[in-house]
Formats: C-alpha cells, structure tokens, sequence
C-alpha cells in the first residue's frame, strides 16, 4: 500500500504546477473555507485566478473529455454552488504560496494567518455540501451517459501520466537514486507500469473489513464535521490559534518547524492561563481513538509492507528515513507532552 501512496505523492507534486487550481479548490473545501463577509480574493489578480482556472480546465478536458464529453468544468465548479468557495480557496492559495512559498515560516506568520484560515473553515460549513453535491451530480451523469466511464477515465488519466510526468519520476528517480524519496520512486515504476498493476494491488489489500472501516470512518468524520459547525467551533479554535501562535513567537521561537525547548515552553506558558476549546478537544480524542484502533487491528498488516519497504530501499535511504522519523517523533512528543499536561476541564 505505501508502495502506491509514495508513487501518488509524487506524481501529485507534478500534477500540482499543472492542474492547480482544480487541487486547492477541493484540498480546502474538504479541510477548510471561507467565512461570508471576508473576501480572500483582496488583493489577488484577476489574471492570476483565471490562469489557474485555464490550466484545470486544461486538465478536466484532458481526463474526462473522452469518458464524459458533456462535462463542463465552469459549470460545475466555478458557477451555481461552488462559485464563491472554489473562487475564494483558489484566491487563498495563491496567497498561500507566497507566504509560505519561500523563507523561514514561524508563529508569527501563522497567527497572521489564522483569520483567513478562520474564513475558510466558516465557508466550508455554509457552502462545502451544496458544492459537494453538485459535483456528485455532474458525475453521476457521467456514469449514467457512459458505463465505461470509470474504465475509460483511468485510461485517459494514465495516458496523460505517461505522456507528461512519467519521464518527470524517472529522472527524479535517477538523480536522487540511494535516497528515501528516489528508491520510493524507483520501486514504484517498476512495481506499477499501468493503472492495472495499481488496481490489482488494490483489489488484494481492499477487503471486505477495510471497506467496511472505511464507510464507517467517512460516516465519523461527517458527524465530526457537522457538530464541528454547529458549535461554531471554526471561530472558536481560531482565536485560540492566533493567541497561542502570537504568545509563541519572539525570541529563541523563530522557526514553526522547530517546537521542542523555546516554543514548547511558551506554549505550557500560554496554556496556563488558556483552554483548549472543549469542541477542538472532541476532535483530537475521536482522532486517538481512530489511531487507536487501527494500531490494534491493522498493525500486522502494516508492519509486513514496511518490512517489504525496508528490504527494497537502500541502507542509505533506511538510514534517512529513520532520522526523518526521528526528528518527527522528538517534535511530536514536545507537542503531546504541552498537550497532556494542560487538557481542558471538559476532556
């Protein structure tokens, strides 16, 4: 299964320059939004919202125009119920790139940009289903025009892979050859040479209990998501955010990446006199008990794919991930650590 992750995720960084605008637009819709009366468009030119929107168009001919000659991107995600969320995630992630696009990020930059965040995730809650909904509906009419739809757009999304970014991975694969991410991509070319390969290998991990889990999981995160809205609980983690983040930064804190010492101790500081909202609490307990319970029913099958990893990669790329993960997980016991010793009344 990460044989195939680790090959989506690098293609997925290719897609991304060229198809764009399509990916943001739905990446936020399903994390965050945008709240009604804050324009996050302020300041974004024109050209460079239709420039993106020209490049996804580019792409949704490329994919579907053979599978679903009818389906038309302007209507289905820049007009009707997605207009405004789709024109305002995209306005957001060109703002996105250039505040993170490029020199050190630290708290300071992310209180800074909390308010938008805020903007996004209150959108989501008004807009995402309606969008949702109608994107499922222009499908739908896919698949009912064509029964070949599915089949026929993965051929087409392959042909377009090996056309444009396949020769992308290989050299990648070439020039990083003995690191992580190069032995990942390397392995995955020959492991899967067509979308047959991937479906196969899919179709022999994909059992009855992960599709059930699976469905049960979407119908959690539902539920989370609508009382995550209905506590207004976009505004209430967002001005906890921005007072931690703004606490945070200063003096030896100059780096987001960096938690542990400095940051840690001013974030124990902050919570002091601070509480975690009882609606964000909700979240992370429903998150440890999702960790949880795939630790104690899938960890067999989990621990056989890295063994198979471990056994295909280099020693040299064993090495660096190993130190990846280790800089991960000091990083993430600081956090666990503020975390714990400081959980709200309600938890």
């Amino acid at each position: 299964k990460q044989w195939y992750q680790r090959r989506v995720a690098i293609t997925a960084g290719n897609l991304r320059r060229h198809l764009i605008s399509t990916m943001r637009a739905f990446i936020f819709l399903a994390i965050v939004g945008v709240a009604l009366g804050r324009n996050l468009c302020k300041g974004v030119k024109n050209k460079d919202v239709k420039d993106m929107w020209s490049i996804a168009r580019s792409g949704a001919i490329a994919i579907l125009g053979g599978s679903c000659p009818s389906f038309d991107l302007d209507s289905v995600a820049f007009s009707g119920a997605c207009k405004n969320i789709v024109k305002q995630s995209t306005c957001y992630g060109i703002q996105a790139k250039e505040t993170y696009g490029s020199g050190v990020v630290n708290y300071g930059t992310l209180a800074a940009d909390v308010p938008n965040m805020e903007a996004l995730g209150n959108l989501a809650c008004d807009e995402a289903e309606g969008c949702y909904n109608q994107v499922r509906a222009a499908i739908q009419n896919c698949m009912d025009a064509n029964e070949n739809f599915v089949a026929d757009t993965v051929a087409a999304a392959e042909a377009a892979y090996q056309q444009n970014f396949e020769s992308m991975v290989s050299d990648f694969a070439a020039k990083n050859s003995g690191t992580f991410f190069g032995d990942i991509a390397s392995m995955a070319q020959s492991r899967f040479t067509s979308a047959a390969d991937i479906q196969e290998f899919l179709e022999d991990i994909i059992t009855d209990r992960v599709v059930a889990d699976a469905k049960a999981a979407a119908e959690q995160a539902a539920s989370l998501a609508q009382a995550w809205c209905d506590s207004d609980c976009t505004s209430q983690s967002a001005d906890f955010l921005e007072g931690i983040f703004t606490y945070m930064n200063g003096g030896e804190c100059s780096d987001a990446k960096q938690f542990c010492g400095e940051c840690q101790n001013r974030a124990a500081e902050y919570f002091s006199d601070n509480a975690l909202p009882c609606c964000v609490e909700n979240v992370v307990q429903k998150g440890i008990e999702a960790y949880d319970y795939v630790v104690e029913n899938y960890s067999e099958s989990i621990q056989n794919y890295r063994d198979q990893l471990v056994e295909q990669i280099s020693d040299a790329a064993y090495s660096e991930a190993l130190a990846v993960k280790d800089k991960v997980v000091e990083q993430f016991n600081c956090v666990a650590d503020v975390y714990n010793g400081n959980r709200p009344a309600c938890a």
